[in-house]
């Protein structure tokens, strides 16, 4: 089964069919963001040709820690997914602390006020946003999704 596939069956089964807007696509992949674990600043356009699952987080989630650990799970076994935490309502060392307790092996950032404006309220978190290797942003995942769901969806069994 191609990709399509799998993402239409991820959207419509994992997250209802929620479908963000694709309006301000641009704006979100070169927004720069601070990574957690050094001084540089990276842009999710960096990871054009991948799936990239951009998920909000924050201090003291317990649902957060979780998807954290099942991306982490993820990456070990599909390579056309990126995953990257973007934490937000914390102060940097509060997020940092979180990226060092889950243990995860993929980018972590800052969510700037400047991102926050492109995608707008996270309505809850852990929220992920799914993009497409060109660019494109499909769709959203509200609430912690387990590897067992997401596998396959993804194409990554």
């Amino acid at each position: 089964m191609n990709k399509f596939f799998y993402l239409l069956l991820l959207v419509t089964g994992l997250s209802g069919g929620s479908v963000a807007a694709a309006t301000q696509t641009g704006a979100l992949l070169s927004t720069p963001l601070s990574d957690l674990r050094s001084q540089n600043s990276i842009a999710l356009q960096e990871y054009a040709g991948k799936w990239v699952l951009a998920s909000f987080f924050e201090p003291n989630c317990s649902w957060c820690f979780r998807q954290m650990k099942a991306f982490t799970r993820l990456t070990e076994k599909c390579s056309h997914i990126q995953p990257v935490a973007i934490g937000i309502n914390g102060n940097r060392q509060k997020l940092r602390k979180e990226v060092r307790k889950a243990k995860i092996k993929y980018p972590a950032v800052v969510g700037s006020r400047a991102l926050l404006d492109v995608v707008g309220e996270v309505p809850a978190t852990p929220w992920t946003l799914i993009i497409d290797p060109e660019g494109n942003t499909l769709a959203t995942l509200r609430g912690y999704h387990p590897l067992e769901q997401l596998g396959p969806a993804l194409a990554c069994e």
